[in-house]
């Protein structure tokens, strides 16, 4: 024989009446509000998080700087008063005086170049390892006729060398400026 035992709980009664919508409370299934409150709080963190890692990107990886300076050549201050070599992308090297800068560009003045020359006459090498011989030309005796400055554009500057005085490049750019002061006092 077996019995049936039916327990109820008894709520206790303080004397309290509650509203309606509380008194049902227990009844209706919990919705998901505290549930959606966090979907959105994910999905705002990872919206915030892709678009710091985007920004970081385009910041390291192009010309566009949104986070500030890159510090490319805004933290460097040349001597005003030494010989540099810049070399650039193209494959080009100048040789003057740095006179100013910009996070942006440099400016280059009382500026040299390299230019390789044959021989007047072709006599035939002795040797495969025959050198062409170089040339330091000072810039605005071209046939267009450059001022002697130059600005350059810092995403073009490779690399920059401040030159010692007893190096052949600024012996040869002295030398080049005492012929020419005596020949144009001639």
């Amino acid at each position: 024989m077996a019995m049936d035992i039916k327990t109820e709980a008894k709520k206790a009664d303080f004397g309290l009446e509650l509203p309606d919508n509380a008194k049902d409370a227990d009844k209706r299934p919990v919705k998901g509000n505290a549930s959606k409150g966090a979907k959105t709080f994910v999905t705002v963190i990872v919206v915030v998080v892709i678009l710091v890692v985007i920004g970081f990107l385009v910041n390291q990886y192009t010309a566009i700087s949104l986070f500030g300076d890159k510090g490319y050549s805004a933290s460097l201050k040349y001597n005003k008063d030494v010989y540099h070599a810049v070399f650039l992308s193209n494959g080009q090297v100048y040789f003057g005086k740095i006179t100013d800068q910009s996070d942006k560009s440099t400016l280059l003045e009382d500026i040299y170049y390299l230019q390789a020359s044959d021989p007047l006459q072709q006599v035939p090498p002795s040797s495969t390892d025959q050198q062409p011989r170089l040339i330091l030309v000072k810039l605005g005796n071209e046939l267009h006729g450059p001022q002697d400055y130059m600005k350059i554009n810092n995403n073009q500057v490779i690399f920059v060398e401040e030159l010692k005085d007893s190096g052949k490049v600024v012996q040869a750019i002295l030398q080049y400026k005492i012929d020419n002061t005596a020949s144009a006092t001639q």
